[in-house]
């Protein structure tokens, strides 16, 4: 019966580990990460973290609602923005368990306690139906794509 528990627990912390396997098509260059698959280019941390050479992403990750993202995007120009739901997909790495995304390139996450859930900007859509009160968001721990109101607080990646 020890054997079997600590199997299990070796294998949970197996899931549980950061995921940082290296990809061809992301291109990591201080706090930025370049896809070349799709030519976006990603801010490396969450919003309220910022890079530090040899020690990664630094700071507290800040939980804001979508319109504050949008704002804080646009005092940043270049044309940074809160990504689509689809340009977000693209950061989940199958390979990864739990978070499903690369933690060596982009950082760790927080976990609320309902996983670890970014910002998109795509409205909602049930059917053929657009729901503007709510709007998709992606969580990073678990790979779930859900949908909040437009005053939830979820962290933020931005793209251009």
């Amino acid at each position: 019966m020890k054997k079997q528990v600590i199997i299990f627990l070796i294998s949970s912390l197996t899931l549980m580990a950061e995921c940082s396997f290296s990809s061809p098509t992301f291109i990591a260059k201080e706090d930025e990460v370049r896809d070349t698959k799709t030519g976006l280019i990603w801010q490396r941390c969450s919003l309220g973290q910022a890079w530090k050479k040899g020690k990664g992403c630094v700071g507290e990750i800040e939980l804001i609602k979508r319109k504050e993202a949008d704002e804080y995007a646009s005092t940043l120009g270049n044309g940074w923005r809160v990504p689509n739901v689809d340009e977000l997909l693209t950061l989940v790495d199958e390979r990864c368990k739990m978070p499903v995304i690369n933690s060596a390139l982009f950082g760790k996450l927080h976990d609320t306690g309902e996983g670890a859930n970014y910002l998109t900007s795509s409205l909602y859509l049930e059917g053929d139906e657009v729901l503007p009160t709510l709007f998709y968001t992606i969580d990073f721990m678990h790979g779930v794509v859900d949908a909040h109101t437009k005053s939830y607080m979820g962290a933020v990646r931005l793209v251009h």
